[in-house]
């Protein structure tokens, strides 16, 4: 009951659209009410808000009023075109026509579920990164990309291009506007030269230009092979001096602050929050104890872990690699929690990390890293648990080729330097060792000290005399006494005539 009135709240069963295009929720055509009613239910199970459910739940429903026609007709694609225009027309608020088309896309991911539809793969704006180049060599440049895709897995094949064709052809197109390009062997190192001042001058870093330089070589090479006259000289060209970039870990003391707020998030209350938490105390523990990459972490397959062995096993990996990671008991324990929210295996795709239904983007580590950092104080991006890895795995004494082993590289110089003895081995050894020095110079400075003078030992002998002694101890003790002054004179005497010599 409301207060206002009195009566009961109106429920979207009961509201009569004020449009008549559209109709109520109790003369849909059959099937349609128990269709809203699952499409609710995958929203909940993938995570999200009840006040995501009912913004969501507005769209879905003005949909299927609008359309009239049984959800299993309605094409994920292009059917819901005439609503997204209807939208158009009738809703002047910017805000709800976004809101709108949110629940719009939500209802065509749902849709393809349903027909078991794979989704739609992003397209690529061609034109923008093609249009200004020579006709032969924007060919040349897809001849290129698609010989690169079938190293890729499909998943990656987006953002690989997209990578490849930014950083490739701003050079090839800037080169084109700056000069007449009538062949591959136009390409030459004074233009490249060229082209290298200009970003230089523009604030661009080294190692960017050496990351550009290096597409450029790559597509030169690959030309080559294809029989086209390159200029070698092109091939030869070196790259410029970046320095010695070390590699980023954690210490262990932000680790531990980030582990608490996440273990924080995986015990809230609030059910959306602490799936959130289950599933990122998985990822982190995963990339933290196994040395995993974000690649990888998006792409763990549940048919990937062996629960008896515990194990993963990541298949295809940077390089075309496989290889075997172990979990550790911690790891172990998080992702089994976190399955245990995941939600049924039916509903879900085979992919491990989940959100919304969507396998993990390639952001969502970092965006999450970000908010637990900032939260304790803590600056950190995903890949620096990698680093974490394999040097806290060196400190605590593994063998170099075996870290080499689980982080999956080639050389073992790699490891060495991507994971590089840090604190728990540099220093130690270190100390060991000037501890040794040390002894050995205070050793040194004790057997170089020079002899007592006699008149440092004439107080001693007072202390001696003090005791009981006989009459032969007392004449023995006299004797030395008188000795020992004699040598005191001795001595001043030469420290005079030192002085005598000096002056």
């Amino acid at each position: 009951m409301t207060r206002s009135i009195g009566k009961r709240k109106p429920h979207f069963k009961n509201v009569i659209p004020k449009d008549p295009a559209i109709k109520p929720f109790a003369d849909w055509v059959a099937g349609n009410r128990n269709f809203y009613a699952g499409f609710r239910r995958w929203l909940r199970e993938g995570g999200y808000s009840y006040s995501a459910l009912n913004t969501y739940g507005v769209a879905v429903r003005l949909a299927l009023g609008y359309l009239d026609e049984p959800y299993w007709t309605i094409d994920p694609e292009t059917g819901l075109d005439r609503v997204r225009e209807y939208i158009g027309i009738h809703y002047t608020s910017a805000a709800t026509r976004k809101e709108y088309s949110k629940g719009l896309a939500k209802l065509a991911e749902y849709l393809r579920v349903l027909h078991g539809r794979p989704r739609r793969e992003k397209q690529l704006n061609w034109p923008y990164y093609l249009n200004p180049l020579p006709e032969w060599l924007a060919e040349n440049v897809r001849t290129y990309i698609t010989h690169l895709r079938r190293r890729w897995p499909p998943e990656q094949h987006y953002r690989s291009t997209l990578e490849i064709l930014s950083h490739l052809t701003l050079c090839l197109r800037w080169m084109a506007v700056h000069t007449d390009l009538t062949g591959i062997d136009a390409i030459t190192p004074h233009l490249w030269y060229d082209y290298l001042e200009a970003r230089l001058a523009a604030g661009i870093s080294p190692v960017t230009l050496n990351g550009e330089l290096h597409r450029l070589q790559t597509f030169l090479l690959f030309l080559e092979d294809e029989g086209q006259p390159v200029c070698r000289r092109m091939l030869l060209v070196d790259r410029l001096n970046e320095g010695t970039r070390l590699p980023k870990d954690v210490p262990v003391g932000q680790l531990r602050r980030l582990l608490d707020e996440i273990q924080a998030e995986a015990t809230a209350s609030h059910t959306t929050k602490r799936r959130m938490g289950l599933m990122d105390r998985a990822w982190f523990l995963l990339m933290l104890h196994g040395g995993l990459r974000t690649c990888e972490i998006r792409r763990l397959k549940l048919s990937d872990i062996d629960w008896e062995s515990r194990r993963l096993r990541i298949e295809q990996s940077k390089g075309l690699k496989d290889r075997i990671i172990y979990l550790s008991q911690a790891a172990c324990d998080a992702l089994q929690a976190y399955l245990v929210q995941r939600g049924p295996d039916f509903a879900l795709p085979e992919l491990v990390f989940i959100y919304r239904h969507q396998p993990m983007s390639v952001r969502y580590c970092q965006v999450r890293l970000r908010t637990y950092g900032r939260r304790c104080g803590v600056q950190i991006a995903p890949h620096q648990l990698r680093h974490s890895c394999g040097t806290l795995l060196l400190n605590a004494g593994a063998p170099a080729l075996t870290v080499q082993t689980i982080l999956g590289h080639k050389y073992v110089e790699t490891t060495l330097r991507y994971a590089r003895l840090y604190d728990g081995t540099i220093a130690v050894d270190y100390y060991r060792a000037m501890a040794q020095v040390e002894r050995c110079l205070a050793l040194e400075e004790r057997s170089e000290a020079s002899p007592p003078r006699a008149g440092e030992l004439l107080p001693l002998l007072d202390l001696f005399d003090r005791g009981e002694l006989n009459e032969t101890q007392q004449n023995a003790l006299q004797a030395l006494r008188s000795g020992l002054q004699a040598l005191t004179k001795q001595e001043v005497n030469l420290n005079i005539e030192d002085v005598k010599v000096l002056t």
